[in-house]
Parts: C-alpha cells; structure tokens; sequence
C-alpha cells in the first residue's frame, strides 16, 4: 500500500518565551483537525515549516517538519523560546479517527 499524503493548511504561528510542553496536541472541531507543533528552541530567530504529512499503513500520520536557523551572524538574546505552529487539516481527508499524528523526520 502506498502512503499518502494529506494536505493542510497553516493556521497559526505562536513564539512565546514562557515554559510550555514540547510535542503536539489535537483540537477536533466539526469538520476539522487543528493540530498544534511546539519545538523548543535555544534562542529566537528560529523558524519551522511542515514538508508534508503521510498516511502510514498503519493509519498513523507522520509530520514531517522542517527547521529553518536565525540568519547567520544574527545577533540574538540567549534565552529559551518555544514556537508553535498550528496546521488546520479537513477531516474529509483523514477518515474516521481516533487520530495518531507523530513528528517523523526533523530536518534542518
């Protein structure tokens, strides 16, 4: 069986300085997933884009994600910073859930 891949679209893009939990979360809505991507980053500056999102043969949905760095030679406050981005993902697409998503593939 050939994976799939899913399409979504951007929904919001939050940075925020306070301690917040890594990982990913899922709000259901009527016809939608909207599904949330924290990433801890050492400093500010740093940006992430979803590549894709694959339907495994298990019914699981891998994110692949794709880190962007601050600029070289920016000159950025030390200070820890999470980014959120939250994608917004028809339910036409994904079938009946319970729904699995996992981060796959990080790259940089």
């Amino acid at each position: 069986m050939l994976k799939k891949t899913i399409p979504f679209e951007v929904y919001t893009i939050e940075d925020n300085y306070s301690d917040k939990k890594e990982g990913i979360n899922l709000e259901e809505l009527d016809n939608y997933i909207i599904v949330g991507i924290t990433k801890r980053f050492s400093t500010p500056g740093y940006d992430m884009e979803v590549e894709n999102i694959i339907k495994t043969e298990e019914g699981e949905f891998e994110i692949n994600l794709f880190i962007i760095p601050p600029k070289e030679g920016s000159i950025l406050l030390q200070v820890i910073s999470y980014k959120t981005l939250a994608i917004k993902i028809d339910k036409s697409y994904l079938g009946k859930g319970p729904y699995k998503f996992k981060l796959a593939k990080i790259r940089n």
